[in-house]
């Protein structure tokens, strides 16, 4: 008989073990999807603030000179070249055509890879 009682206490111990171990990780599946939530936010007003101050550098007055207005359309040629940071913190540069490019939410944007790599980024890899 006490074999039966501590081999029910010792199953009963293992459950509650279990249980708890469940519960936490619940717990830890909804903490997870809030970070990645207010990751995803912060991404997007990263993003929304560039373009706004790559907006009202836009915004400039053109030149009087041909020459010089030509220089300026140039330079608004709109920037191709998403960046953004990754989970891990690396920042990561996406080329238009690579595999991430459509899904990237930019927090900058780059006329040219050489810009972008002065910045610290690197190329995406796929």
């Amino acid at each position: 008989m006490k074999k039966l009682y501590k081999a029910l206490s010792f199953l009963l111990v293992i459950s509650s073990g279990i249980l708890t171990l469940c519960r936490m990780n619940k717990s830890n599946k909804e903490m997870i999807a809030k970070e990645t939530t207010s990751f995803q936010v912060k991404q997007t007003l990263a993003a929304i603030a560039a373009t706004l101050e790559r907006t009202a550098v836009d915004e400039k007055p053109l030149e009087e000179s041909p020459e010089d207005a030509e220089k300026v359309k140039d330079d608004r040629d709109p920037p191709l070249i998403k960046g953004n940071k990754n989970g891990r913190g690396e920042y990561i540069y996406h080329m238009p055509g690579g595999v991430f490019y459509d899904r990237t939410t930019p927090v900058e944007w780059f006329h040219t890879e050489a810009e972008a790599q002065e910045k610290g980024y690197r190329k995406s890899a796929r």
